[in-house]
């Protein structure tokens, strides 16, 4: 068996090194570092430290100036998704009134039909009623008897395509959305903060941290929360426990940032490319 892997067919066509030194194919991973992570201070958008910083509900951090440009572009979004939607509907309903107004037409060219065969029945004697009763056995075989590839038997799909065509076109939402989480947002949701600041040396270079309002330590990793009403942040472990729930619903858990272990975060980016064999 081993002299068939010596065929040229056996391989794949490209070597190892060659796979390697193509770069627009295959999947590529990185694994990131501490400098790739976010920090907690920094806005989920711009990724730099927050000014004016605002958080949501659920504990995403923004810079005012950012989440409010993020909404902006979503209510013009709105505007021209509603916009494009009255244009459908008012086609939609046009073309309702055409149908109906066919059948209408319909209706009454049947009913003339109707009305014109009852009177040459009359005149007419009467056929015989097994031969009718043949003839219609007869068509009804023949229908129930079609290849599944003809017309006959796909007309059902077809009616019930038919109808998906010409229902009305949903609704836009006119919600506005968190760019993170994609939870429904409003401007009043967004609290503001008032961190206390640091920096991490005495070199005016240094890079500004955000400090616990009550230990005054660096945030770095830690869990903490927000305060509602004064905005003022403090970690985890210096909240005391409590059972009231009106306690619970002052503070606002903040998402925390990000580390260079594996354990803590997902530290593998992945980029899926074409493969190449």
């Amino acid at each position: 068996m081993t002299r068939h892997s010596k065929n040229n067919t056996a391989g794949s066509i490209f070597t190892y090194h060659e796979r390697k030194k193509v770069k627009d194919f295959n999947t590529l991973k990185q694994r990131l570092g501490a400098p790739s992570m976010r920090k907690f201070e920094q806005c989920w958008l711009c990724l730099s430290t927050a000014v004016k910083p605002v958080t949501t509900p659920l504990g995403y951090i923004y810079c005012k100036e950012c989440i409010l440009m993020s909404l902006s572009k979503q209510m013009e979004n709105n505007k021209r998704l509603l916009a494009q939607w009255e244009s459908e509907m008012k086609m939609w309903q046009k073309r309702e009134d055409e149908m109906k107004e066919q059948e209408d037409l319909e209706k009454k060219r049947k009913l003339v039909i109707d009305n014109l065969y009852s009177l040459n029945s009359v005149k007419k004697p009467n056929t015989n009623v097994e031969t009718k009763k043949n003839v219609f056995k007869e068509d009804l075989d023949y229908r129930q008897g079609a290849n599944f590839w003809g017309v006959e038997s796909s007309s059902k799909p077809r009616s019930n395509e038919s109808k998906s065509e010409y229902q009305p076109p949903p609704k836009p939402k006119n919600v506005l959305s968190c760019p993170l989480s994609g939870r429904p947002l409003k401007v009043k949701d967004l609290v503001e903060l008032h961190p206390d600041t640091g920096s991490t040396s005495d070199s005016p270079s240094s890079e500004v941290v955000w400090l616990c309002s009550v230990s005054k330590k660096p945030i770095l990793h830690n869990q903490a929360y927000a305060y509602k009403k004064n905005g003022k942040i403090v970690m985890k472990q210096y909240v005391g426990a409590t059972d009231n729930p009106q306690d619970r619903e002052s503070f606002i858990t903040l998402i925390p940032a990000g580390t260079a272990f594996s354990s803590h975060n997902n530290v593998e980016a992945k980029k899926c490319r074409p493969c190449m064999q």
